[in-house]
Order: structure tokens, then sequence, then C-alpha cells
């Protein structure tokens, strides 16, 4: 066999690869999220699994109502700090106005005081020695706090198939991520808070990616969620609405 046959026959096979990879992609489509699916207050409780396998402590989501928007509050209590996160955001389509996190420390806490404006954000940063910087940053107007897109995962018309993309802000870290959401497939799963019919959900940014079982009936609860960065995992211990 010739060489130009050979390397006819080479390309062939890669733009028969590219073409069939791209046709195996989802199409992505505009990011368009519904209602809030939540009551006015609602609470879900979760254990935390480290990379051992070992209890490493409990994560528990508040979501609540006030001033025309919502307040998503996140707690993690470990044997070694606690840190609480609330992130004030609008009513209709979940954008950031203000967040504020806390960590406390044997030693003390550290704060971080976030007010979104547009594409604005302004931090303020204090530390375990009460020394406060300030620091301001741009982004996109359209960013979401990285802290509620977990449960905003729950407003989107989640299908198998289905992919769509939305930026994300984590103020502390100043990162700023493009992700994409993919629905990978139907997956029942059992938690210690029972057994859920769920989407299997797929974040992806990059140079991470996040796992995550949002339930198929309403109110389509965070049932499982696993992240890259910090390997842990994440189950539904206890769930209420009111």
């Amino acid at each position: 066999m010739s060489v130009r046959r050979v390397v006819g026959l080479l390309l062939g096979a890669t733009l028969l690869l590219a073409v069939s990879t791209a046709c195996s992609r989802p199409e992505v489509q505009p990011l368009v999220m519904g209602a809030a699916p939540w009551s006015n207050t609602e609470t879900s409780r979760y254990a935390i699994t480290n990379l051992n396998g070992d209890f490493a402590g409990t994560l528990q989501y508040q979501i609540q109502q006030a001033d025309g928007g919502w307040i998503f509050r996140r707690e993690i209590s470990s044997s070694e700090t606690q840190e609480v996160i609330s992130v004030e955001t609008d009513d209709g389509v979940f954008l950031p106005r203000s967040a504020l996190l806390v960590r406390v420390y044997a030693t003390g806490e550290e704060r971080v005081n976030t007010t979104y404006a547009g594409g604005q954000v302004d931090m303020e940063l204090t530390t375990v020695q009460n020394v406060t910087t300030n620091e301001r940053n741009h982004i996109p107007s359209d960013a979401r706090d990285q802290r509620t897109v977990l449960m905003l995962l729950r407003t989107l018309p989640l299908e198998k198939g289905y992919s769509a993309r939305m930026n994300s802000f984590l103020p502390v870290a100043n990162l700023l991520d493009r992700v994409t959401v993919n629905v990978l497939r139907r997956e029942e799963i059992t938690v210690p808070a029972g057994t859920f019919d769920t989407w299997l959900v797929e974040l992806d940014t990059g140079d991470s990616e996040t796992r995550a079982w949002i339930g198929v009936d309403a109110p389509y609860p965070l049932v499982k969620f696993t992240e890259s960065r910090n390997g842990g995992l994440f189950e539904l211990e206890a769930f209420e609405a009111r």
C-alpha cells in the first residue's frame, strides 16, 4: 500500500471520528430558568463523606424568601471549622445582590462581604487578625454566585440530553467559571433520606467537574452531589419545606 493511500485513510478516519464526536455532543440550549420550585422556607441537610470514606461533617442549605428575592444560606460544620454563607438574589433570574461569608476557627473568624452591582463586584475581606482589605472586580452581568449554582439547577428544564451554559463567580477566590450543564441520564439512587428518582447532572468548568443528582419530581430536591475540587460526597439526610 502506498504512503499516499495510508495517509488518506488516516485522514479519513480522523475526520470520521471528529464528526462522530461532534454529533454525540448535546446541543447547548439558551439558559432559561423557571420559577422557584422551593417554598418560602426550605431546609436540606447533607452528610459529608471525605475521600477516605470517613464522615467529615454536615452541610445545611436553607432558602428563604426576603425583600422581593431569595436568601440562600449554606452552613458547613466540621471538626476543624464552621463556615456560614448567605447569598441574596433577585426573584427573577436569581442574579446575586450581596453575599456574606463567615469562617469560624478556634483562633477567631474571617469574613468576606460581597456586593454585586451589574458587572461590578466589591469585596471587603477581614482576616482572623482583624485586618480589613477591599477589592473590586468586574464580571459578566449575568454571572451567578457560585454558592447558589447547585440549587439553581432545580429551576432548569432538566431532561435527558439537556445542555446549557452559565457564568459562575466565587468571590473568595476571585474565580470566574463558564459552566457547562449536561444531563447525563435518569438514575434511581438511595441516600440517608430515602430513595429518589433523579437526573444525573454534570457541571463542567473545563478544569473541574461536579456531579449533582436532582429529583425528577417537584420540588426537584438536590439529593446528592460530588465535587472534584475537594473530593467530597454530599448525601441528603433530611428535607423540610414549609
